[in-house]
């Protein structure tokens, strides 16, 4: 716990750190001067340098506003379509049959505005925050039998939400005209509802789960690639 403690520290001591340049920072050329009106495609960078989905979003892209502020969008689907059997030996002249489908769908949708607080010749720091938005449905059939007897079968149905909010901060850097690279800190804090329903010969069954979170002291370091 202190060492999560530890953590919200130095986030915040680094928001301090590059609030108190603000004031003092001059107007100079940068290199967000050439960006302004531009689009760009993001990328994680993983381990071995590999590529991968920035922010966990299936596309990323930012779109430069300004000289000095960009806005960022994350889009994400998921799609689950499963089926599996199983057969187990309850005695020497019982056995136990079980068919099974699922599937499941869902998106989420991330944005943040960014706000470059200093801006150097190739350099920039910004901080950002917007809001996340996901949302899934699944749906579940299966059959139940055990030797010769009555087949009985279940469903299910079940769904969620999530609301959240991101505040980054963040370091850019322009090592070409059309490419830059970014390491950012975040937090998130986000709601998250759910409920399922299951129905079969025995019994009925509703659920609803709900939870409020924090996630902090995750980090981003990627590339943007601007056309």
């Amino acid at each position: 716990m202190k060492h999560k403690k530890y953590h919200l520290i130095y986030f915040f001591s680094l928001l301090l750190f590059i609030l108190s340049f603000i004031s003092t920072a001059s107007a100079q050329t940068s290199y967000l001067d050439s960006l302004d009106g531009k689009y760009a495609l993001q990328f994680q960078i993983s381990e071995n340098f590999t590529l991968t989905n920035f922010q966990g979003a299936m596309l990323s892209g930012k779109y430069q506003l300004g000289k000095r502020s960009a806005l960022r969008l994350g889009i994400s689907l998921s799609f689950d379509d499963a089926s599996w059997d199983r057969e187990s030996i309850l005695s020497d002249t019982m056995n136990y049959f079980e068919t099974n489908k699922s599937t499941s769908i869902g998106i989420t949708i991330s944005s943040q505005y960014l706000s470059y607080l200093i801006a150097r010749e190739d350099v920039g720091f910004y901080l950002g925050t917007g809001p996340t938005f996901g949302f899934g449905v699944s749906n579940s059939e299966g059959e139940y039998k055990v030797a010769d007897s009555t087949v009985e079968k279940g469903s299910g149905s079940g769904d969620f939400y999530t609301i959240g909010l991101d505040l980054i901060a963040g370091v850019e850097w322009s090592f070409h005209k059309d490419m830059t690279l970014s390491a950012e800190y975040g937090i998130k804090f986000y709601y998250n509802h759910q409920t399922s329903k299951s129905e079969s010969f025995r019994r009925k069954e509703e659920r609803t789960n709900e939870l409020f979170g924090l996630t902090y002291n995750y980090i981003n370091f990627g590339i943007s690639v601007y056309f």
